[in-house]
């Protein structure tokens, strides 16, 4: 379960409550496999609802930093994660469920989004407040850009986000391993010793 707390706050009351709310729509996820009602069903109904919900929040970010006129270098990283986090998803929902069981599906998607969120939040979101709040503060888009493209981070928020990456890194791998297997027995077949 991911749980929000202040250090996940971008200190933008929008951005945070849909944070918050995308927070609460993953922990569904986790919530009914411990139930026992799990189902690809349910599954497919938490997922649509939360990816609802995220391109509704990607959107308004993107409007967000239109109307502030962050950095186009800043909008397009922004943008380009927005558009791979659907991407990832849709192919993951896609291709787990001819492969895999149900709790090992939700379980995998859990692991994805709460990795996925918690980089994001932490990493681009919080450079796209430090940027919003400097043009606020009289900044030119480019100079806030140049100056807060990056984030110094504390410990406790570089270990998230390492543990996020790694965890994200991982379920890369197992998908990697399981798609050579597969490959490995179509050669095999088609090629027979």
């Amino acid at each position: 379960m991911l749980t929000w707390s202040d250090h996940f706050s971008v200190k933008i009351e929008s951005v945070d409550t849909q944070h918050k709310k995308l927070f609460e729509l993953l922990n569904r996820l986790p919530e009914n496999v411990t139930e026992g009602v799990c189902g690809q069903a349910p599954i497919d109904a938490i997922l649509t609802e939360l990816m609802a919900y995220a391109g509704q929040h990607f959107v308004d970010e993107e409007l967000l930093m239109q109307h502030h006129h962050l950095d186009p270098r800043h909008v397009n990283v922004h943008r380009m994660e927005h558009k791979s986090f659907i991407y990832d998803i849709q192919n993951m929902q896609e291709h787990l469920y001819s492969e895999e069981e149900v709790e090992d599906i939700a379980e995998k998607l859990v692991r994805f989004i709460t990795s996925w969120l918690i980089y994001h939040i932490l990493g681009i979101d919080r450079i796209m407040a430090a940027q919003i709040f400097a043009i606020h503060h009289g900044a030119t888009p480019e100079q806030a850009y140049e100056a807060r493209h990056a984030v110094n981070y504390d410990a406790a928020t570089t270990h998230l986000m390492l543990d996020s990456v790694l965890d994200l890194w991982h379920l890369s791998m197992d998908r990697c391993h399981k798609l050579e297997a597969k490959l490995a027995a179509v050669t095999a077949a088609k090629h027979p010793k």
